[in-house]
Protein backbone atom coordinates (compact mmCIF):
# COMPACT_ATOMS: atom_id res chain seq x y z
CA UNK A 1 0.00 0.00 0.00
CA UNK A 2 1.00 3.49 -0.73
CA UNK A 3 1.71 5.76 2.27
CA UNK A 4 0.00 8.89 2.69
CA UNK A 5 2.93 11.88 3.54
CA UNK A 6 1.54 14.39 6.41
CA UNK A 7 3.24 16.84 8.76
CA UNK A 8 1.47 16.74 11.94
CA UNK A 9 0.29 19.65 14.19
CA UNK A 10 1.45 18.30 17.74
CA UNK A 11 1.06 21.35 19.52
CA UNK A 12 -2.25 20.69 22.36
CA UNK A 13 -1.91 16.82 21.79
CA UNK A 14 -1.22 14.17 24.17
CA UNK A 15 1.34 12.26 22.66
CA UNK A 16 2.91 9.23 24.90
CA UNK A 17 6.13 7.14 24.68
CA UNK A 18 6.38 3.86 26.18
CA UNK A 19 10.27 3.58 27.20
CA UNK A 20 12.83 5.05 28.54
CA UNK A 21 15.95 3.71 26.82
CA UNK A 22 18.26 4.92 23.81
CA UNK A 23 15.88 3.90 21.05
CA UNK A 24 12.88 6.03 22.85
CA UNK A 25 15.31 8.95 23.84
CA UNK A 26 15.61 9.12 19.67
CA UNK A 27 11.89 9.11 19.21
CA UNK A 28 11.40 11.70 22.20
CA UNK A 29 13.95 14.17 20.81
CA UNK A 30 11.65 14.09 17.51
CA UNK A 31 8.69 14.77 19.42
CA UNK A 32 9.84 17.50 21.48
CA UNK A 33 10.71 19.31 18.61
CA UNK A 34 6.60 19.79 18.49
CA UNK A 35 4.75 18.50 21.05
CA UNK A 36 4.57 20.11 24.82
CA UNK A 37 2.04 17.72 26.22
CA UNK A 38 4.15 14.80 26.35
CA UNK A 39 4.11 11.69 28.79
CA UNK A 40 6.81 9.06 28.92
CA UNK A 41 5.95 5.73 30.87
CA UNK A 42 8.88 3.51 31.92
CA UNK A 43 10.14 2.26 35.32
CA UNK A 44 13.38 3.97 34.69
CA UNK A 45 14.85 6.46 31.60
CA UNK A 46 17.89 7.29 30.54
CA UNK A 47 19.88 10.93 32.16
CA UNK A 48 19.24 12.29 28.99
CA UNK A 49 15.01 11.55 29.45
CA UNK A 50 15.17 12.35 33.00
CA UNK A 51 17.02 15.74 32.60
CA UNK A 52 14.22 17.24 30.18
CA UNK A 53 11.33 15.66 32.81
CA UNK A 54 13.52 17.73 35.13
CA UNK A 55 13.70 20.88 32.55
CA UNK A 56 9.40 20.37 32.26
CA UNK A 57 9.27 19.27 28.89
CA UNK A 58 8.20 16.23 29.94
CA UNK A 59 5.90 13.84 31.85
CA UNK A 60 7.71 10.63 33.46
CA UNK A 61 5.46 8.12 34.45
CA UNK A 62 7.70 5.50 36.63
CA UNK A 63 5.54 2.44 35.99
CA UNK A 64 5.32 -0.79 33.70
CA UNK A 65 2.76 -0.54 30.83
CA UNK A 66 -0.42 -2.01 31.72
CA UNK A 67 -3.40 -2.09 29.55
CA UNK A 68 -6.02 0.75 29.43
CA UNK A 69 -2.90 3.16 29.39
CA UNK A 70 -2.17 4.11 26.10
CA UNK A 71 -5.90 5.32 25.71
CA UNK A 72 -6.49 8.95 25.76
CA UNK A 73 -3.66 10.55 23.40
CA UNK A 74 -3.50 11.22 20.07
CA UNK A 75 -0.20 9.52 19.12
CA UNK A 76 1.44 6.92 20.58
CA UNK A 77 5.20 5.55 20.50
CA UNK A 78 6.36 2.23 21.88
CA UNK A 79 9.76 1.94 21.76
CA UNK A 80 10.37 -0.65 24.63
CA UNK A 81 12.70 -3.23 23.96
CA UNK A 82 10.21 -6.11 24.41
CA UNK A 83 8.63 -6.76 20.81
CA UNK A 84 5.75 -8.23 23.23
CA UNK A 85 4.96 -4.57 25.10
CA UNK A 86 5.37 -2.72 21.98
CA UNK A 87 2.62 -4.44 19.89
CA UNK A 88 0.22 -4.74 23.09
CA UNK A 89 0.59 -0.91 23.56
CA UNK A 90 -0.15 -0.65 19.56
CA UNK A 91 -3.10 -2.90 19.23
CA UNK A 92 -4.86 -0.85 22.29
CA UNK A 93 -4.01 2.48 20.90
CA UNK A 94 -5.52 1.46 17.48
CA UNK A 95 -8.39 -0.15 18.78
CA UNK A 96 -8.97 3.40 20.64
CA UNK A 97 -8.73 5.28 17.15
CA UNK A 98 -5.13 6.77 18.26
CA UNK A 99 -1.72 7.02 15.44
CA UNK A 100 0.51 4.54 16.45
CA UNK A 101 3.95 3.56 16.23
CA UNK A 102 5.70 0.00 17.90
CA UNK A 103 9.30 0.78 16.95
CA UNK A 104 11.04 -1.38 14.65
CA UNK A 105 8.24 -3.46 14.26
CA UNK A 106 6.50 -2.21 10.58
CA UNK A 107 3.67 -4.44 10.76
CA UNK A 108 2.84 -2.81 13.89
CA UNK A 109 2.75 1.11 12.94
CA UNK A 110 -0.46 3.01 11.36
CA UNK A 111 2.19 5.59 10.78
CA UNK A 112 6.48 5.41 10.28
CA UNK A 113 8.83 8.32 11.30
CA UNK A 114 10.52 9.31 8.44
CA UNK A 115 14.46 10.55 8.43
CA UNK A 116 13.86 14.39 8.25
CA UNK A 117 16.16 17.12 7.02
CA UNK A 118 15.13 20.31 9.65
CA UNK A 119 15.90 24.03 8.58
CA UNK A 120 13.19 25.86 10.73
CA UNK A 121 9.64 25.08 8.69
CA UNK A 122 11.84 23.75 6.18
CA UNK A 123 11.36 20.23 6.13
CA UNK A 124 12.06 17.26 4.07
CA UNK A 125 11.18 14.23 4.95
CA UNK A 126 12.27 10.26 3.67
CA UNK A 127 10.56 7.03 4.41
CA UNK A 128 10.79 3.88 2.68
CA UNK A 129 7.76 2.85 4.13
CA UNK A 130 9.85 0.69 6.78
CA UNK A 131 11.52 -1.17 4.33
CA UNK A 132 14.96 0.13 5.05
CA UNK A 133 15.53 2.96 7.48
CA UNK A 134 19.23 2.77 7.07
CA UNK A 135 18.52 3.97 3.16
CA UNK A 136 16.25 6.93 4.71
CA UNK A 137 19.15 8.30 6.66
CA UNK A 138 21.51 8.30 3.68
CA UNK A 139 19.77 10.38 1.45
CA UNK A 140 18.41 12.49 4.62
CA UNK A 141 22.82 13.07 4.92
CA UNK A 142 22.81 14.00 1.13
CA UNK A 143 19.82 16.43 1.55
CA UNK A 144 21.88 17.79 4.90
CA UNK A 145 24.43 19.18 2.91
CA UNK A 146 22.42 20.24 -0.28
CA UNK A 147 20.25 22.12 2.22
CA UNK A 148 22.27 24.24 4.61
CA UNK A 149 21.03 26.18 7.98
CA UNK A 150 20.78 29.12 5.64
CA UNK A 151 17.10 27.37 4.65
CA UNK A 152 15.47 28.52 7.51
CA UNK A 153 15.40 32.04 7.70
CA UNK A 154 15.30 31.65 3.86
CA UNK A 155 12.03 29.85 4.01
CA UNK A 156 10.68 32.22 7.07
CA UNK A 157 11.70 35.68 4.56
CA UNK A 158 9.51 33.67 1.82
CA UNK A 159 6.76 33.47 4.20
CA UNK A 160 7.10 36.76 4.93
CA UNK A 161 7.21 37.53 0.96
CA UNK A 162 4.59 35.38 0.46
CA UNK A 163 1.80 37.23 2.71
CA UNK A 164 3.04 40.59 1.83
CA UNK A 165 2.20 39.43 -2.17
CA UNK A 166 -0.92 37.93 -1.11
CA UNK A 167 -2.07 41.32 0.49
CA UNK A 168 -1.09 43.57 -2.68
CA UNK A 169 -1.48 41.52 -5.25
CA UNK A 170 -4.84 39.98 -6.97
CA UNK A 171 -5.08 36.10 -6.57
CA UNK A 172 -3.76 34.13 -10.03
CA UNK A 173 -1.14 32.93 -11.84
CA UNK A 174 0.34 36.40 -11.86
CA UNK A 175 1.24 36.38 -8.20
CA UNK A 176 1.38 32.54 -8.46
CA UNK A 177 4.30 32.86 -11.19
CA UNK A 178 5.87 35.35 -8.71
CA UNK A 179 5.83 33.37 -5.89
CA UNK A 180 7.32 30.86 -7.97
CA UNK A 181 9.88 32.98 -9.36
CA UNK A 182 11.12 33.80 -5.51
CA UNK A 183 11.32 30.34 -4.49
CA UNK A 184 13.74 29.63 -7.71
CA UNK A 185 16.34 31.77 -6.07
CA UNK A 186 18.71 30.70 -3.40
CA UNK A 187 19.16 32.09 0.25
CA UNK A 188 21.66 35.46 -0.14
CA UNK A 189 20.16 36.28 -3.07
CA UNK A 190 17.72 38.86 -2.04
CA UNK A 191 20.10 40.21 0.18
CA UNK A 192 22.56 40.55 -2.09
CA UNK A 193 20.93 42.12 -4.88
CA UNK A 194 19.87 44.67 -2.11
CA UNK A 195 22.94 46.04 -1.03
CA UNK A 196 23.75 45.65 -5.06
CA UNK A 197 26.58 43.78 -5.45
Amino acid sequence: MTLYPIFLKLEGRPVLIVGGGAVAEQKIEAVLRSARDVTVLAPRVSERIQLWADQGRLKHVAAEYRAGMATGYFLVIAATDSRTINRAVYEEAVESGVLANAVDDPNYCSFYAPAVVERGDFQVAISTGGASPALAQQVRRELEGRYGPEYGPWTAWLGRARSMLRSVLPAGDGRKHLLHLLALMRPGQVSDRKEGR
